[in-house]
């Protein structure tokens, strides 16, 4: 009878998407110069998450793995000679936590760690040489 009830309080304190997807990602980014395709090796990008939290990549392509929040994520990449086209890429529906249906308080654990969201796993980030 105890192991049935702690069973069942676990899954009423526990957001399904934190449990099942956690509260962290994984991105993969990469800069390229936009006129041939070809990766900007000398590219840094500083990628920010919506809850304000900032990660660097030093070496392109790259990974970084970020916390899962609310907000979009944008990433600014920086190379010599070159600018930025694309800025930010939005976050889209954790579909685990769906199953919150059935255990309801899960989805507010959810909403707090920000495991409802999920980012698009790849980011390619267009850069064009700066003509003088």
């Amino acid at each position: 009878m105890h192991l049935l009830f702690i069973v069942f309080i676990t899954m009423i304190i526990s957001g399904c998407a934190t449990v099942f997807s956690g509260t962290r990602q994984t991105l993969h980014i990469q800069a390229i110069d936009i006129t041939n395709n070809d990766i900007l090796e000398q590219a840094r990008c500083t990628i920010m998450d919506g809850a304000g939290g900032s990660y660097y990549i030093n070496n392109n392509p790259g990974t970084v793995t970020v916390a899962r929040s609310s907000g979009p994520i944008t990433v600014l990449c920086k190379a010599d000679g070159y600018k930025q086209l694309n800025t930010s890429v939005g976050d889209s529906f954790n579909g685990a936590s769906l199953i919150n249906i059935i255990f309801w308080p899960g989805f507010l654990v959810d909403a707090v760690t920000g495991a409802y969201k999920k980012f698009p796993s790849h980011y390619l980030v267009a850069m064009e040489k700066i003509t003088k």
